[in-house]
């Protein structure tokens, strides 16, 4: 029996954890819990284990350590032992995938600090370089001492215009900005990052979450995304504030879609960012339910 247990307890094991792996990955899970740039380790590492697994089963190693009365573990001796270890490194595991949630909930992000000052993130990413019209091609020395032409010269084309300051920006059909809570967040430190945002109409998904601090006339909540570096470990909510004639008759937590014109108010000696709503509605999550 402890030969049997030697053999196929080790498999099972192996077997076991490279399915809870590969099961995260493909279905999708794994984006709740680890950056894009680490999934594809999550997949590589499933994938080891089912290969060490088939490895143990076609060349079982010979477990005599364990099945004789010289071995150093009288624990592993008994197939009660074996059982149990297999149990302690597989069933704390498998519960916790089973039954772990795939988002934030309330109590977690009010533990963990609300974010809405981006000195305390990291640097923003640059923005995407806009192209430039091609630079004239200069005369070469042969060409300049040719005889110059009788024909009339072709009429100059127009310049095409320059591309705006803006235009790295996604919009929506009716123009809007598409932007994300990191986007004001930064804003607002950031001058000429400002003046892409300031006064203009903005759209952006977020959780709603009531304003407990900056809120003195009621009309006041807080639009609120997970902003993630590595893993889950490390996510740390962040929030943009926004202003609206009627607070929406909505539960904490529900994911909103708003629409509203960016500000950026002086507010307790620093500046902030303020979206003021004209349309506040129900939205599903994002694709990707946190920001990195």
């Amino acid at each position: 029996m402890n030969k049997l247990f030697s053999r196929w307890l080790p498999c099972a094991t192996l077997a076991a954890w490279s399915a809870i792996l590969l099961y995260f990955y493909f279905s999708g899970r794994i984006t709740a819990f680890l950056h894009p740039m680490f999934r594809p380790y999550i997949l590589v590492a499933g994938l080891v284990l089912a290969g060490m697994a088939v490895v143990f089963v076609l060349l079982p190693g010979e477990a005599q350590c364990c099945t004789t009365e010289e071995c150093g573990h009288p624990f592993s001796r008994l197939a009660s032992g074996k059982t149990l270890t297999f149990l302690v490194l597989l069933l704390p595991l498998s519960v916790a995938a089973l039954l772990s949630p795939d988002s934030f909930g309330k109590t977690t992000i009010q533990n963990r600090g609300m974010i809405t000052d981006a000195a305390a993130l990291p640097a923003p990413p640059p923005k995407t370089a806009v192209s430039k019209p091609a630079a004239e091609a200069i005369p070469t020395k042969a060409a300049s001492n040719s005889p110059p032409s009788t024909s009339p010269a072709p009429a100059a084309t127009p310049a095409a215009p320059s591309p705006a300051p803006s235009d790295y920006l996604q919009r929506t059909p009716e123009g809007h900005i598409v932007a994300e809570v990191l986007d004001l967040l930064y804003a607002a430190q950031d001058s000429v990052l400002r003046k892409d945002f300031e006064g203009q109409t903005v759209q952006l998904v977020g959780q709603l979450m009531p304003d407990q601090s900056n809120n003195a006339n009621g009309k006041r909540f807080k639009a609120v995304r997970m902003f993630m570096t590595c893993c889950a470990a490390d996510a740390r909510p962040v929030a943009t504030l926004v202003e609206c004639e009627k607070l929406p008759d909505f539960p904490e937590m529900t994911w909103v879609k708003v629409t509203g014109t960016s500000t950026f108010p002086t507010e307790n000696g620093r500046r902030t960012s303020v979206l003021v709503a004209t349309k506040v509605e129900k939205s599903d999550p994002p694709e990707e339910a946190m920001l990195y």
